[in-house]
């Protein structure tokens, strides 16, 4: 089973789990990809499932060679200091955040918030950078500025940070997908995996957002 980063800890581990568990019990080998990574392997015949989040150049929904399915919305939240004035606030504009200084996090979430950001009439002032999300939190606790973190991207371990919503219609989100090679939904093995995916992205939708 592939999957990026944050899909890791709050999705396949929990999942891999509950197959495990499962009469008769079936083991998942977790794998972590990037969704470019994740296509290709998928038609290598090296994974049968991967939970990704398609990119501009991605293959299309309709794509032959794949069954994609939709599996959640995952919402974005602006995280900002303890102590920030936006902090504990409700629902903000995300152009309350256009004269803040930017963390910017690894390259296609970097180029999702850029294009909210000019959505919302500003280019954000992208100061810092880092790949991994721990370092971007740790940035952020200590007042070096702000970012866009997705909800499956938990907070709990950074006293320092706080959520704060971001309000639109819808608000700010990326679509995440199950995708399995054409065909390959048709066994039973495969198709466990994605419905117990569903099931389990089910519970999260239905949480407050992860501190």
């Amino acid at each position: 089973m592939e999957g990026f980063t944050t899909t890791i800890a709050s999705l396949l581990a929990p999942t891999a789990c509950e197959l495990l568990r499962a009469r008769p019990p079936l083991r998942v080998h977790i794998h972590e990809s990037d969704t470019q990574r994740s296509y290709q392997r998928l038609l290598a015949d090296q994974a049968d499932i991967a939970v990704l989040t398609p990119h501009p150049d991605s293959p299309t929904v309709d794509d032959p060679r794949f069954a994609q399915r939709p599996l959640m919305d995952d919402f974005l939240d602006l995280v900002v200091p303890l102590g920030h004035p936006l902090a504990g606030r409700g629902p903000v504009d995300l152009a309350a955040a256009a004269g803040e200084d930017w963390i910017t996090p690894h390259h296609y979430q970097d180029r999702l918030i850029q294009a909210l950001c000019a959505a919302s009439g500003f280019a954000p002032r992208r100061v810092h950078h880092s790949d991994e999300w721990p370092a971007v939190l740790a940035m952020i606790g200590y007042g070096l500025g702000v970012c866009l973190v997705p909800r499956l991207m938990s907070t709990a371990g950074y006293p320092q940070v706080v959520r704060v919503p971001v309000q639109g219609s819808p608000p700010p989100f990326r679509r995440v997908l199950t995708v399995v090679r054409r065909g390959g939904e048709r066994r039973a093995a495969v198709a466990a995996g994605p419905a117990a995916l569903r099931e389990r992205a089910v519970v999260l939708t239905s949480q407050p957002a992860m501190k």
